[in-house]
């Protein structure tokens, strides 16, 4: 789905009644199309391969883009915003399939060493398998230029997890947030690595910025696009004074 120039998103469905089935977890995807040398795509959060009820979240994902004309080979770069299997499990996939390089927060690294121990162990016993993950560089916070006419900002939105990163990409006011934010929610804070006070600090950061479009993590209470200046400072305000006190 086109969101605005070269900008696409595969959102992830919660409960469908036109197909009467529940659908298990898994983050939406973002695209920026013909961002790299050779007409190749940034994907932003690959989501899983196959999530915990069995279901083929990179399948859907191929044929979802499939029908925007985009190929899975033809991915250059997976940018991850947090180290949440939920978000970045395929990206090893999608690396064998397209050659992509892969990029993930700094601040997680000690999350993905503590999911290759007795938390990962924790972890599988609950249902969430904890894929690998080699990153090819980690993202800080700085501007990464792609090309003369697109370049994108990292931010550093810790809170959900420590090494959260936001993507700011200014020239069409565009703004992946992960699961810092969500349409009338917030990312949640009791997993290892989540701070209630940071993510309120990085959310009150973002509130500042001149945004157009709100790019969710997951379809909570809205399709997870929040669009319009108006719409997203009311996001902000009914966050603050529904959301906060509870974190």
């Amino acid at each position: 789905m086109k969101i605005v120039n070269g900008f696409h998103a595969y959102l992830w469905p919660g409960v469908t009644m036109s197909e009467m089935r529940v659908y298990g977890n898994n983050c939406n995807s973002y695209l920026v199309s013909n961002a790299l040398p050779g007409g190749r795509h940034i994907l932003v959060d690959p989501g899983m391969i196959v999530n915990e009820a069995g279901q083929n979240c990179l399948e859907r994902l191929i044929g979802e883009m499939a029908k925007d004309e985009f190929r899975i080979e033809d991915i250059g770069l997976i940018l991850n915003t947090h180290a949440h299997p939920d978000h970045y499990g395929a990206s090893e996939e999608i690396r064998r399939l397209s050659g992509a390089q892969v990029a993930i927060g700094k601040g997680d690294d000690e999350f993905l060493k503590l999911a290759e121990g007795e938390m990962g162990k924790m972890m599988k016993q609950m249902g969430f398998e904890m894929p690998e993950i080699n990153p090819d560089f980690y993202l800080t916070e700085g501007e990464l230029r792609f090309n003369e006419n697109l370049t994108a900002e990292i931010l550093v939105t810790p809170g959900h997890s420590a090494g959260h990163i936001s993507i700011y990409w200014p020239d069409e006011k565009v703004f992946m947030g992960g699961d810092l934010i969500f349409y009338g929610s917030t990312g949640r804070v009791d997993i290892p690595g989540g701070s209630a006070l940071a993510l309120k600090q990085s959310i009150e950061r973002v509130a500042e910025m001149d945004i157009e479009y709100v790019l969710t993590g997951h379809q909570y209470g809205s399709p997870g696009i929040i669009a319009g200046k108006e719409e997203i400072e009311k996001n902000f305000d009914f966050i603050r004074k529904h959301i906060y006190p509870y974190l």
